[in-house]
């Protein structure tokens, strides 16, 4: 059955029934699998070798859907392309059957989806990696045959992003703010169902060790429902990324800052409203006294020395961008960021690897030569960076003087003609000069 769904019109409605009967049949025990059959045998006994009601229809579809939710999806005895194909059969059978914008046809769907969901689990739990992926393809088919409103879509889609993530392979589904933007404006679910799909969703990206998507996801329930605990957890998702050292997309979703009180909002505090440089004593002294609720956060990789080495780290960056050298002594370094002088380097390939900056270690002269520094690395542009923006503007215009006088000079030489004509004359009058003396001498 190559095209289940091109050719399920053309089919009977019984030959339909009886194709999805017999795979959830191989997916029953031995001993079960004539019960299964005799679904299809006490349908053709009631229709009496007529066109059966639409209610004995119904009766029937109602049945197969809770054998697959018995067999969770009738994954086993099958090929895998056999079940792809008997299930996209299910969902035509489905939608022919039940008014699509009904109850129960949203109940049953959501039943098969749930089946296929905890039998691919079951699958990725025993290794068996090949029915996991078909059951993955099955959502994955189930969500693009559903129309692209259908308020059914989420629901498909946290399955399929649940069972993904059940056997770590998330990285298969490209998910983008964008691309789930549009289909959010498109599903016809209210705001709330929308603020459960995500925050359900960014849990299994957060289980998962993905925090840069479970980040995305939260900000996008944040921008239809700024609650309090949601704003928290997303400031610790982005502070848990190691290489993050900005808040600018959280904070660009309107209220999220003043949602955030108390110990929340004294930690944004160190990484917006500090000068980068104090704020390394400031975060010493706060991260001692509450490591506890950071840690509480709840998020891998968020704690409180985590908080302080990012402080560090942007303080760093901060003295590279300020300094009008482009030289910084490993002990201003270690007196700034309040670490023992031997820690200095470590410190400055961190932020090399966190592409804050680039520079380059003198370890016989103890100093660190930048060599440019990211626009991530810093915050804020006062006064001391417009005082040195103006120093450089100047070298840089004193060094493009420079060039152009050299240009100037190069210019007025060339126009002299070649320099090999102005050297003959000389030569002549060197041989003409040997030329007389040979013949005195003679």
């Amino acid at each position: 059955m190559s095209d289940a769904v091109a050719i399920a019109p053309e089919l009977p409605f019984r030959q339909q029934i009886s194709e999805t009967l017999q795979l959830a049949a191989r997916s029953t025990p031995v001993a079960e699998q004539q019960a299964v059959r005799d679904i299809l045998t006490v349908f053709d006994q009631k229709a009496q070798g007529g066109e059966a009601d639409d209610e004995a229809k119904r009766d029937i579809v109602r049945k197969v859907v809770d054998v697959y939710s018995q067999t969770k999806g009738a994954l086993e005895a099958a090929k895998e392309s056999e079940a792809e194909s008997t299930h996209l059969l299910l969902q035509y059978v489905l939608a022919s059957t039940f008014e699509p914008t009904s109850e129960e046809y949203a109940k049953l769907v959501k039943q098969v989806v749930e089946a296929v969901r905890v039998g691919g689990e079951a699958a990725a739990e025993a290794g068996r990696t090949t029915k996991a992926e078909a059951a993955a393809r099955i959502l994955n088919n189930t969500y693009n045959y559903l129309d692209a409103t259908s308020p059914l879509r989420p629901t498909v889609l946290l399955a399929l992003i649940t069972l993904l993530g059940a056997f770590d392979d998330l990285s298969t589904l490209t998910v983008t703010s964008a691309s789930l933007s549009a289909s959010l404006a498109q599903w016809s679910v209210s705001e709330a169902d929308k603020v459960a799909f995500l925050t359900a969703a960014s849990a299994v990206y957060e289980k998962a060790g993905d925090l840069d998507h479970a980040y995305i996801l939260s900000l996008l329930a944040l921008e239809r429902s700024v609650d309090a605990k949601l704003v928290e957890h997303a400031l610790a998702l982005a502070l848990a990324q190691s290489n993050r050292f900005d808040l600018d997309d959280l904070f660009k979703v309107q209220g999220a800052r003043d949602a955030l009180q108390g110990k929340a909002a004294e930690l944004v505090a160190l990484f917006t409203s500090a000068d980068e440089i104090e704020a390394v004593a400031q975060a010493t002294t706060w991260t001692a006294a509450n490591g506890p609720y950071v840690s509480g956060l709840g998020v891998a990789g968020l704690d409180a020395d985590e908080v302080l080495r990012k402080v560090r780290l942007i303080a760093l960056a901060t003295l590279a961008a300020r300094s009008a050298t482009k030289q910084l002594a490993y002990a201003d370094l270690a007196s700034a960021l309040a670490v023992d002088a031997s820690e200095v380097e470590a410190w400055v390939i961190d932020a090399i690897r966190a592409d804050l900056l680039q520079a380059r270690l003198s370890q016989p002269l103890s100093v660190v030569r930048i060599i440019s520094v990211s626009s991530r690395a810093t915050r804020r542009f006062g006064s001391e960076e417009w005082t040195l923006l103006e120093r450089r503007l100047a070298e840089w215009k004193a060094a493009v003087t420079d060039a152009r006088q050299v240009v100037d000079d190069a210019e007025a030489v060339a126009a002299q003609g070649p320099a090999t004509h102005q050297r003959r004359p000389q030569q002549q009058r060197r041989q003409e000069n040997q030329q007389a003396t040979e013949e005195v001498a003679a």
